[in-house]
């Protein structure tokens, strides 16, 4: 029994190295994307190219009410306020930061449902949230700030509700039904705020945003909340913001001030600090 737990997790922090990786470079190819289209435009590229990819793999849906929240909370806001904050901030890398404040929600809520959230993990939320601040007053409060926090919160809602509710299904299927639902969703937004230049390179952008950061991503996500937890999971994605850093500095050559290093350190510090703090006391 004990063996087999210990499988399990590796296997989960197997599936977050592959989330490290595929959505840490979703950001700056979200950004390099958003000069041929709108937010709205490619969330629906992106929802569409995953779901569909996920749909031949999986030669069905896995449809429901709760798999339905599970997808506007998990899939459809998330990726929507994503896209919002990408337009809106100049570092997609900080938006990254800010959207990563997703584990310290994760432990609000866990603490609101009667969780018992030790002294420490607290500080860390404090200390995590303050982090966040002071990277947003590094370039004064903005509208891209406000999607990213809220992307984070809503992020936070729709882990817990679906370790609570859908982790038990087909995850394959799954991620299928929420993309195409997202995808349908998203067509009103699309047509309200529409900007597509049609060039082999933007089409090409979204293709692979589809495909990495929405059908892989997204896959190796739930797989490891469903191994791990939610908290676990999250914890782990503690190094997403770093890994966005590193990738949007090679892909678009976006050095972050100082002031954005400093506080987005303080934010994944509290973040860990939160997660592991505990059990570090005890070891």
């Amino acid at each position: 029994m004990v063996l087999a737990k210990h499988v399990e997790m590796n296997r989960g922090y197997l599936y977050m190295l592959g989330v490290v990786v595929v959505w840490g470079l979703s950001y700056p190819l979200s950004k390099l994307s958003l000069t041929y289209m709108s937010p709205f435009v490619l969330a629906f590229f992106r929802f569409l190219v995953g779901g569909l990819a996920l749909l031949l793999l999986s030669r069905g849906m896995q449809v429901g009410v709760k798999e339905t929240i599970n997808g506007v909370l998990n899939v459809f806001l998330l990726v929507l306020f994503l896209n919002l904050s990408l337009m809106f901030t100049h570092n997609p890398a900080l938006a990254s930061v800010l959207i990563y404040t997703q584990p310290l929600f994760v432990l609000t809520i866990a603490l609101f449902l009667g969780e018992s959230v030790g002294r420490i993990r607290m500080l860390g939320v404090l200390i995590g949230f303050a982090g966040a601040l002071l990277s947003v007053g590094s370039t004064s409060f903005s509208l891209g700030s406000l999607f990213a926090v809220a992307g984070g919160f809503t992020w936070a809602v729709g882990t817990t509700y679906f370790r609570r509710n859908v982790s038990r299904g087909d995850l394959v299927k799954l991620n299928s039904f929420m993309a195409l639902l997202s995808a349908l969703l998203d067509v009103p937004l699309m047509s309200y705020d529409w900007k597509l230049e049609l060039s082999p390179e933007g089409i090409a952008l979204a293709v692979v945003v589809g495909l990495t950061a929405q059908a892989v991503g997204f896959l190796l996500w739930f797989s490891a909340v469903r191994e791990l937890g939610p908290v676990n999971a999250s914890a782990t994605s503690i190094l997403i913001p770093a890994s966005a850093y590193v990738l949007s500095f090679l892909v678009l050559g976006t050095v972050p001030t100082l002031l954005e290093v400093i506080g987005s350190s303080v934010a994944l510090l509290g973040v860990f600090i939160s997660q592991f703090g505990e059990r570090l006391a005890r070891a």
